[in-house]
């Protein structure tokens, strides 16, 4: 139970009145502190409470240190006479005058057995914001504030425990101005940042993320919560503030990786959440000492975002109004493979792309398909869709398979069409080849195993970089066993290195080498007389500083193929 214990320094102090204080601890009144709690806590934290009459001290004067406080909560104590203590789990002392000196400590009340007992005090005043006197008595219940992406404390934006600052959201702070209410206080004029001048009691700020409440078994074991062991995994997720009928719906994702504890979350403009600056799937996660950590947030747009500190990514399925359907992969990669269409067909370099913004580089793509095609609707289709079109285009394309004129007359299906035949003289298959996406036959062409995948195949991507590096054609490819392909890139490799000891290197390393060769000699990065001069560790490490440039990332730890996945815009975390 919270007693509630107003204080004056003088009987003429104004206070609210037993109404309004009763009110504000009254689950069931919108913006209530009582109610703010009990929808945050989903009703697993006692938010029952007691209001009891002012008590009158002397003016303490500033208090400066612990000592001090401990005093004062010390006095309130011996004060409230009228409170029974063997009751009560949190003391909410509530000072008429402006103190500035908030917060949440422990305090020695008498026990029921004579002795005393330790409980929790939070202390506000009559201008305390409320969303800062929420925090305060999330302290109240055993909170901590949530750590941000740097360690730094109060670093969620999503989450009153962090009401303080609002971690990387303080230039967009995520609390507002309710309307005023005939049940509730105003409270008196903030002084702070960012609302100055407002009644205090009116700027509320987000729920408590539901990372926090993790630490209850009951909500743990609920069906609130689905916990993962496995991945991948998709689940439709509702945000923490649903509206739909039916309780127990799946508010919170929880599932462990790396050593810590992550959580995915639904945020959504709506109640106490309407002042958050982006509807989004929220991720905080807790490590061996408990502390909550923000880890960020994706915006409600289909695609992915990777997580890099827990090695996952999350990919958004579908966006409903009051829910998404998230799918959590393992491995943390965000694919933006219309750079990728973009580099190969030689629309432009890597040095201008990156500048672009996705946004420019997707307008950019659609002038060139609209351009290279019969077609003028491509601004209908979602990024993956597109960059799917046009990796075909750029396959049929730069492979000699169609010229600019034939390619002028086809639409985006009758170039999927003409790669499908292609493939299918490639592979040997017939109408299976139909059921793969358009970016899925372009990596078959490329050497894929992913149309004739099962025990013992894997991937052979020499044919890949000797058909991007222009050292073969589509159709030279299909006379040649595995063996010819590998000894060609051998030639190549050694003709363009100073190395000679490629025969030594798996299919897959020299698939790598190759692959980065490739990308800094068709990019203009590197001629033939510099890679003459280099061995692949030198030719990689040229790619490493062109692609940090492009990512702002040191990328030391990723494979060769994987770095030049991560040119063709497939970045691996």
């Amino acid at each position: 139970m919270i007693a509630v214990v107003p204080v004056k320094y003088a009987a003429t102090d104004s206070v609210w009145t037993q109404e309004q204080f009763e009110n504000w601890m009254r689950p069931g009144i919108d913006y209530s502190m009582g109610d703010f709690w009990w929808r945050s806590s989903r009703g697993h934290f006692d938010v029952s409470s007691q209001v009891f009459d002012p008590i009158t001290i002397h003016d303490p004067g500033p208090i400066s240190t612990e000592a001090k406080r401990n005093d004062l909560h010390e006095l309130v104590v011996k004060t409230a006479v009228q409170v029974d203590f063997a009751f009560v789990d949190v003391l909410l002392i509530w000072m008429a005058r402006p103190t500035g000196w908030w917060g949440g400590y422990d305090v020695l009340v008498p026990s029921a057995d004579g002795g005393e007992r330790v409980v929790k005090v939070t202390v506000v005043d009559s201008i305390t914001p409320f969303d800062v006197a929420a925090e305060e008595l999330g302290h109240g219940y055993g909170l901590a504030h949530e750590l941000g992406t740097d360690g730094s404390d109060y670093g969620s934006p999503y989450s009153s425990m962090s009401a303080r600052v609002y971690g990387p959201a303080r230039e967009n702070q995520p609390s507002f101005i309710r309307l005023a209410s005939p049940k509730l206080p105003d409270g008196g004029p903030n002084t702070q940042w960012p609302h100055v001048g407002q009644p205090a009691n009116r700027i509320i700020g987000p729920m408590m993320c539901a990372a926090q409440l993790h630490r209850e078994q009951a909500f743990r074991d609920s069906s609130s919560v689905v916990n993962l062991r496995d991945l991948p995994a998709t689940v439709r997720l509702y945000a923490l503030n649903y509206m739909a009928a039916g309780p127990g719906k799946p508010v919170l994702i929880s599932f462990p990786r790396k050593g810590r504890v992550f959580f995915v979350e639904l945020r959504q403009k709506r109640g106490y959440d309407q002042g958050i600056t982006y509807e989004a799937v929220v991720v905080h996660s807790k490590g061996p000492d408990g502390r909550i950590r923000y880890e960020g947030a994706a915006q409600l747009v289909v695609g992915d975002r990777p997580f890099a500190v827990g090695d996952f990514a999350l990919r958004i399925l579908s966006v409903g109004s009051e829910f998404v359907d998230v799918e959590v992969r393992a491995g943390a990669i965000v694919s933006f493979p219309i750079r990728g269409v973009l580099l190969a067909g030689g629309f432009r370099t890597q040095h201008q792309l990156n500048l672009m913004l996705p946004e420019d580089m997707r307008n950019t793509l659609i002038v060139e398909m609209t351009a290279r095609s019969k077609q003028n609707d491509y601004q209908r289709y979602d990024s993956e869709t597109l960059a799917g079109m046009g990796a075909v285009l750029v396959f049929l394309r730069r492979n000699g398979l169609r010229d600019d004129a034939a390619l002028k007359s086809m639409t985006a299906d009758d170039m999927r069409n003409v790669l499908i035949v292609e493939l299918g003289a490639q592979t040997g298959l017939g109408r299976e080849l139909q059921g793969y996406t358009n970016l899925q036959l372009v990596q078959i062409g490329l050497g894929s195993d992913l149309a004739r995948r099962g025990v013992g195949t894997a991937p052979f991507y020499v044919r890949g970089v000797l058909l991007a590096g222009r050292f073969r054609t589509q159709h030279q490819l299909n006379t040649m066993s595995n063996d010819d392909m590998r000894n060609t890139l051998i030639v190549v490799m050694t003709s363009l290195s100073n190395q000679t000891d490629y025969q030594a290197y798996n299919d897959a390393d020299l698939a790598g080498v190759g692959a980065v060769m490739v990308f800094l000699r068709e990019n203009g990065l590197r001629g033939d007389a510099d890679l003459k001069k280099m061995s692949a560790d030198d030719q990689r490490n040229v790619a490493i500083v062109e692609l940090k440039a492009q990512t702002g990332r040191n990328l030391q730890g990723l494979s060769n193929i994987d770095l030049a996945l991560t040119a063709l815009g497939v970045e691996r975390f």
